[in-house]
């Protein structure tokens, strides 16, 4: 999963909680594994506004490298409702992604958005 940079050093956004209970409930974008296994194995950044723009394929590559030890294997990479919602860099993020990762780019995970905030 690929999360903003920028809510989680603001603290925008709880340990990723809203992610993690979406895919335990299988609601939001995580429907799709209802009666199926599933698991998040790796959240990464997207590599900051002016950072790295391939942070989150870099990362990504690395996590594929150790999951071969494990026998395991990444079949989606979901990127984050922060992202799909409110990143300027989104389809800069989405284009890399989808011509790179050689998985299935799911866009969003939750749908847990307040009507308002106070």
């Amino acid at each position: 999963m690929v999360r903003c940079y920028l809510f989680r050093k603001r603290n925008l956004c709880p340990g990723d909680a809203k992610c993690l209970i979406a895919l335990n409930r299988r609601e939001g974008e995580f429907e799709r594994y209802k009666g199926e296994e599933a698991a998040i194995v790796e959240i990464v950044d997207c590599g900051e506004c002016e950072g790295n723009r391939n942070r989150a394929l870099l990362s990504f590559g690395l996590l594929k490298m150790q999951l071969v030890a494990l026998n395991e294997t990444v079949d989606a990479i979901h990127v984050g409702t922060c992202i799909m919602n409110f990143c300027p860099r989104k389809d800069h993020i989405l284009e890399a992604l989808k011509e790179k990762a050689g998985v299935e780019i799911i866009e969003g995970t939750h749908k847990y958005m307040p009507p308002t905030i106070f």
